[in-house]
């Protein structure tokens, strides 16, 4: 589960592991299920949109 969170992918799990990717599919389900849900404030206060501007400025079409 720590080589999850930490940037890994199913596939590489199952190479550095050597078990298969359904098998660390499932290990990853299984722990999400059992995690507490994530608490979220009733209002939004502060939105940042920095990325979303520049991703915009540098798309290469128009349309679509």
């Amino acid at each position: 589960m720590n080589r999850y969170l930490e940037g890994l992918g199913f596939r590489a799990i199952t190479r550095v592991l050597k078990v298969s990717h359904v098998s660390v599919y499932r290990w990853i389900k299984a722990r999400g299920q059992q995690a507490a849900p994530v608490e979220r404030p009733s209002t939004i206060e502060v939105v940042e949109t920095d990325e979303l501007h520049t991703y915009i400025g540098h798309k290469k079409t128009i349309v679509g």
